[in-house]
């Protein structure tokens, strides 16, 4: 499993780091989870169009975790090389109504005539996809709001937290994941409702027991800050600030 930090950032404009995404290659299936701002532009330094693209997991609706959606489903109608290949879109229960509703604000502008999307709502359930086994959970951001485990046939573990804040979810997500990549909004000093700071990161990590924590989604004040301090004060695994482009290999 090849794991890719497609943006690294929040809603905060930031030429460094784009806004929320992750690409997971496995068995030659390519799965997105969150579309943020500047996506599209990552998967094309990577080599991938939006031919390539099979599903795409979305942790929650926020601007900055989907708005590269409406940009990438425009382009699939592009004339001469349009998308045939039918797409999936996996997330939590009303997200339909919320697609929906984004469709008709752009009239027939999104609507593919080549191939069909697929919604799929899962809640907190394991389902399988191309030889991934996927789990979701609820976590404490809003109430659209899954983090998602995927594991391949060989055991490897991935956890995705989306935004949250503290909570049971992410936890029992995380157990004994090879890789947790968890947002850490801001620095502890200045903790926001709803999303994580490098000590709550910590703890999440340390009573999950992951082998490897991933930090990102940073808005500007934790650019200002080295959390490894407070991170090793609890967590004695691997640690990994995340950079746009990132990448770790799962085996």
């Amino acid at each position: 499993m090849r794991v890719v930090i497609l943006g690294s950032g929040t809603a905060y404009p930031n030429l460094e780091r784009n806004s929320a995404g992750v690409l997971i290659q496995h068995e030659g299936v390519n799965s997105v989870v969150d579309f943020g701002y500047g996506n599209v532009h990552q998967l094309l330094r990577l080599g991938l169009t939006y031919h390539d693209v099979d599903r795409i997991f979305f942790t929650h609706n926020h601007p900055d975790h989907i708005c590269d959606l409406i940009y990438f489903l425009f382009s699939t109608r592009y004339p001469p090389d349009a998308r045939t290949k039918d797409l999936e879109i996996v997330s939590a229960p009303g997200f339909r109504t919320f697609f929906d509703g984004l469709m008709k604000a752009f009239g027939t502008w999104l609507v593919p005539k080549t191939y069909n999307i697929k919604i799929i709502e899962q809640d907190e359930e394991t389902r399988q996809y191309d030889g991934l086994k996927v789990t979701s959970r609820r976590v404490n951001h809003i109430e659209l709001s899954r983090a998602f485990r995927f594991e391949g046939e060989q055991g490897h573990s991935l956890v995705i937290s989306g935004d949250t804040d503290y909570c049971d979810g992410i936890v029992e997500l995380g157990r004994h994941a090879d890789l947790l990549i968890l947002e850490c909004s801001t620095p502890d000093d200045s903790k926001i409702v709803g999303h994580l700071t490098p000590t709550l990161c910590a703890r999440i990590a340390k009573e999950a027991d992951c082998k490897t924590l991933c930090l990102t989604h940073f808005y500007p004040p934790m650019e200002k800050i080295d959390p490894k301090p407070l991170i090793y004060a609890q967590f004695k695994g691997n640690l990994v600030l995340a950079d746009d482009l990132m990448e770790f290999f799962l085996l």
